[in-house]
């Protein structure tokens, strides 16, 4: 069950963080206490996606970074290692060429939406906010957009943590964004008013809970005093 949402200006007044706690102990069917324990949500990792090649089977992998946590998010497309096929919106079918395809997308606003838990157990965060967008795509005949010029774009983030353990479900992170023809008319002539990025989560975490404080023991050796002797090896 969904919680409540919260008004986007609360939760930046309030700090995703602290918010956080408070949606999080609704999600789990709790009340939220006067000093909720702080909790995080925040993640990275890749996504893997197999794109369309000329033929139009699924065989050329996409691979898209992302990362995010309660202040900042970004999602990378940042080389395709061979020719694919994509239905534009704007623009019908088009063959991109090898290492033709660019898309990075950074917030430039985020704030925590809300804390779901779902039927299997997994807590799935939802967070919105507005990103720039750059896209750029070349066939053998005709180039669009910008490894530069960026636009901009409403976004939803839905990241899930299915916790750790072999019987956990997985993680998942979905990059949803909303392109207005007046404010992206690249994007949206690619991807139209909606489009949303996400893919098989082959590498990273996403998680959903109170911040780690435990200490490392030797993570890091002790600096050095000045002018002390050097062990010999």
């Amino acid at each position: 069950m969904r919680v409540r949402r919260l008004h986007r200006r609360a939760l930046l007044r309030a700090g995703a963080a602290s918010s956080g706690a408070a949606l999080l102990a609704a999600a789990a069917g709790a009340p939220a206490p006067a000093q909720a324990e702080r909790v995080t949500a925040s993640g990275a990792g890749i996504n893997l996606k197999l794109m369309p090649d000329e033929a139009g089977n699924p065989t050329v992998p996409l691979r898209e970074p992302f990362a995010f946590d309660a202040h900042y998010a970004q999602c990378l497309v940042e080389d395709n290692p061979a020719r694919f096929a994509m239905d534009t919106f704007g623009l019908g079918r088009v063959v991109i060429e090898p290492h033709a395809f660019f898309m990075a997308m950074y917030a430039e606003q985020i704030a925590l939406a809300g804390v779901a838990r779902g039927a299997d157990g997994a807590l799935t965060a939802t967070l919105e906010g507005r990103l720039s967008c750059a896209t750029y795509a070349g066939t053998a005949s005709v180039e669009v957009g910008s490894r530069e010029a960026a636009e901009h774009a409403r976004f939803r983030i839905e990241a899930t943590d299915g916790g750790f353990g072999p019987a956990a479900p997985p993680d998942r992170f979905a990059f949803t964004v909303f392109f207005d023809p007046a404010e992206a008319p690249v994007n949206h002539a690619i991807f139209g008013p909606e489009a949303t990025f996400t893919g098989e989560m082959v590498a990273g975490k996403v998680t959903i809970g109170a911040p780690a404080l435990e200490e490392v023991a030797d993570a890091t050796p002790a600096a050095a005093t000045p002018g002390a002797a050097t062990p010999a090896p």
